[in-house]
């Protein structure tokens, strides 16, 4: 029987991996936070993440919160079916174009998420809570790179990525 072959130093290696220890600790956090909604008001995933995006963007229609919540088309609208049914929300048609449902949070709708919203910031907070105020500074400054180079790197697909050398 042959040793396994070594693993050159050029390899990926999932642990090490920022993208991937990102999502992990995005996991992690979320955990808590997607049982607390999902026990307590019988939400889905993608029904928390409309409720959240209806909290700050009330009358947004489909096509907005998909891109807000990044989901696509039959999870936004099995979401917004979900927060009208529970009585978190309700659609309307739109003011300019009728083609367009306006959905709106409703009284019940923002209690929930008053609720849900104050599990997350103990969660942020207790994160947060690890690091120095410049670490802090400095982590806000480097997430908002990151979310603007992921947002370049989406938008150009992989394709891009294997014609560019990333210096631009």
């Amino acid at each position: 029987m042959r040793p396994p072959a070594p693993v050159p130093d050029d390899d990926l290696k999932l642990s090490a991996w920022l993208p991937y220890r990102l999502f992990l600790v995005a996991a992690q956090i979320a955990r808590p936070l997607e049982d607390f909604y999902g026990e307590t008001f019988g939400l889905s995933q993608a029904g928390w993440r409309i409720l959240a995006v209806i909290a700050e963007r009330n009358g947004a229609n489909a096509s907005e919160i998909g891109r807000a919540c990044a989901l696509d088309p039959f999870a936004v609208s099995r979401g917004i079916g979900q927060l009208v049914e529970l009585g978190f929300a309700v659609r309307r048609p739109g003011r300019i174009d009728r083609r367009y449902a306006a959905v709106s949070i409703t009284r019940s709708g923002r209690a929930a998420f008053n609720r849900i919203a104050a599990l997350g910031r103990t969660i942020e907070t207790r994160l947060l809570a690890r690091l120095a105020d410049a670490e802090r500074a400095m982590l806000d400054s480097a997430v908002g790179k990151l979310e603007a180079e992921s947002a370049r790197i989406g938008a150009g697909g992989w394709r891009s990525l294997l014609e560019d050398d990333g210096s631009s």
